[in-house]
C-alpha cells in the first residue's frame, strides 16, 4: 500500500463530500439512468501488443442546473475496461476490469439539442480477471484499487427523455502493480451511451 494508493483514497472521499454539497446546494436536479459500450484499451510504455476489448458501462446520474447553458454531472457507474492480449500457446487473452465509477463533469450546453461536458472521473477496482482457453482466474491483486483520469465528450438531445453521448476518458494513473516486469500501463476508454430521463 504506498503512498500514492493513500493520496488516491483521499482524492475519493474529498469527492464523495465534494457530491454531497452539489447535491444539498442546487434545487434544479434531473435524475436519469444510462446504459452504454464500453471499447477500452491500455497504454502500455514496454509497447505489448495489446487491443482493445468490448464491455459495457451502466448506472444512475444527476445532473444540477447552475445557469441556463451551465450543468454539473454527477454519475455513479459500473464500468468494465480491460484489454485483449497474445500469449502463447493459449491464444487470445482477455483481461476485464471491473469498476465502480465517479465522474464529476462539467457541462455546456452549446443550443437546444448539443452540448459538452469534461472532468475528472474516479475509478475503484472492484474487480478484475483473465481468461483465454485454458485460463479463468482473478489479477485483481495484480492492479492498483485507485484509478483518476480524464473524461471528455459531446452528447445529443435526442428528446426531452432521451439523449445519447460518446466520451473518450484518458486515464492518468498507472493501474498495474509491477511496473518494472510489465512496463506502465494506463486505461483508454471510449464510449457510446444512452440516457434516459426520469424528468
Amino acid at each position: 500500500y504506498n503512498s500514492n494508493q493513500f493520496y488516491m483514497k483521499k482524492i475519493f472521499l474529498l469527492a464523495i463530500i465534494y457530491v454531497c454539497f452539489i447535491t444539498h446546494s442546487f434545487g434544479q436536479i434531473n435524475w436519469g439512468y444510462k446504459v452504454g459500450l464500453n471499447v477500452s484499451r491500455v497504454r502500455n510504455s514496454s509497447h505489448n501488443d495489446f487491443t482493445s476489448n468490448l464491455n459495457f458501462n451502466t448506472g444512475a446520474l444527476a445532473k444540477f442546473k447552475l445557469d441556463k447553458n451551465y450543468f454539473i454531472n454527477v454519475e455513479c457507474l459500473l464500468s468494465l475496461k480491460g484489454f485483449n492480449s497474445l500469449l502463447i500457446p493459449s491464444g487470445t487473452t482477455s483481461t476485464n476490469f471491473s469498476y465502480l465509477t465517479l465522474p464529476i463533469l462539467f457541462e455546456y450546453n452549446t443550443s437546444n439539442k448539443f452540448y459538452f461536458q469534461i472532468g475528472p472521473e474516479l475509478n475503484y477496482l472492484i474487480g478484475a480477471k483473465m481468461k483465454n482457453s485454458t485460463t479463468d482466474i482473478s489479477v485483481a491483486d495484480n492492479y492498483n484499487k485507485f484509478d483518476i483520469s480524464l473524461a471528455g465528450g459531446v452528447g445529443y438531445k435526442i428528446s426531452k427523455k432521451v439523449s445519447l453521448e460518446t466520451r473518450y476518458i484518458y486515464g492518468l494513473s498507472q493501474i498495474n502493480q509491477k511496473p518494472e516486469i510489465f512496463g506502465s500501463q494506463y486505461n483508454r476508454t471510449f464510449q457510446v451511451n444512452l440516457i434516459y430521463w426520469f424528468k
